[in-house]
């Protein structure tokens, strides 16, 4: 797990001043049931979004959205969250080059690789990517407009470490992937392109001090791979019903903080030791925000000046690794803003519930953010 991972689809995104994105993770949207973790939070979420929409954001969904190992189909969850989607679709231009919706896959909705056409019923020509890359430079072939933004050319493309391609449910197989800026070949998905569709092509290098964008589960053994094959199993099979008597998935890294360090970890070395021109991965999965490397907890001890020998910790942040958290923690949701001006300034932000006099009400609260002109 120590090699870059190969990335089946990305995205380029160039980012230009004026530009707002924000990413949250881990919906696991649901069928309403007591298995639906993503119920509690439904409302506060959707005033985050509206917040978003009428500010003139980009969302990005880092995966883990639709929970589809738990559920047989995407029907029911489109059922029961309908007015989620009613909101989304208003970000949702067919133009990818208008769009100000991007989603990418992740582990439990994974099913969203090969099955893009589903989607595309209520998103008409939706693409949907395994990584999304932000360049702070000019591209070179430049690129088309997006929001303030211009795009490599909109293309689908291989993101790899030379390896064969490895997918979430243990098939292995495929061609020898290329690295960034080299040409892919051959079409990412089976069969000729649809009608409008684009086309593989040779895309830019990234120039350093790219910012990555993917779930994050790649770094997670028992999550991706064959392993992926097993867990899935075990959480479609067992864990729906023991989740209505208040046992929780003991697979998902958010439940066991030993694991939740490894995949901090395993995403911060790939941050710090490729040759891909990537700088900063922005990442979900875990379910636990990390801002500069640091969880709020770890930022809090640092503050703290609390200290006891033999007891090892992180000595300071570290801007390569962030995480977005997740959006079904106890009454609340969290994610990470991208605006930029002088260049990308972050803001980890928490929506959930507040009282002002007799009045319960939904605020966002910003938890920690970079400097105006600070890089990502």
């Amino acid at each position: 797990m120590g090699i870059f991972p190969r990335l089946e689809r990305i995205r380029r995104l160039n980012l230009t001043p004026g530009v707002r994105l924000v990413c949250m993770s881990d919906m696991h949207r649901g069928d309403g049931s007591g298995a639906d973790d993503f119920a509690q939070n439904s409302l506060i979420y959707r005033c985050a979004l509206k917040h978003y929409l009428e500010n003139g954001f980009t969302y990005v969904e880092l995966g883990d959205a639709e929970e589809l190992w738990e559920n047989d189909n995407f029907d029911q969850i489109y059922i029961t969250h309908t007015s989620v989607y009613e909101l989304l679709v208003k970000f949702h231009d067919p133009d990818p080059a208008k769009t100000r919706y991007l989603k990418i896959w992740g582990n439990h909705d994974l099913y969203w690789q090969d099955n893009e056409a589903v989607y595309r019923t209520l998103f008409p020509g939706i693409e949907i990517y395994e990584g999304i890359v932000l360049e702070t430079g000019a591209l070179e072939g430049g690129g088309e407009a997006f929001g303030g933004a211009a795009i490599g050319g909109g293309k689908k493309a291989a993101f790899a470490d030379g390896e064969k391609k490895a997918s979430g449910d243990g098939e292995s197989g495929g061609t020898t992937a290329p690295g960034i800026g080299e040409c892919a070949g051959v079409a990412t998905s089976p069969g000729p392109p649809e009608d409008g569709a684009p086309s593989p092509s040779c895309l830019p290098t990234p120039k350093p001090g790219a910012i990555l964008l993917l779930h994050g589960h790649q770094a997670d053994p028992k999550c991706c791979g064959e392993m992926a094959v097993v867990s899935k199993f075990f959480v479609h099979n067992f864990w729906p019903e023991l989740q209505r008597v208040g046992i929780k998935d003991p697979t998902r890294a958010a439940l066991n903080p030993g694991l939740c360090n490894e995949v901090d970890k395993r995403l911060h070395e790939w941050a710090n030791n490729n040759d891909q021109g990537i700088a900063a991965i922005i990442a979900g999965h875990t379910h636990r925000a990390v801002f500069e490397n640091l969880s709020l907890t770890e930022q809090r001890y640092l503050e703290s000046k609390v200290r006891t020998d033999g007891v090892s910790f992180k000595h300071q942040p570290d801007r390569s690794y962030f995480n977005t958290g997740s959006c079904v923690h106890p009454l609340c949701i969290t994610g990470i803003e991208i605006t930029f001006e002088n260049g990308p300034r972050l803001r980890l932000v928490k929506w959930g519930q507040a009282t002002e006099g007799n009045a319960l009400t939904i605020q966002r609260t910003v938890l920690e953010e970079t400097e105006p002109d600070s890089g990502g």
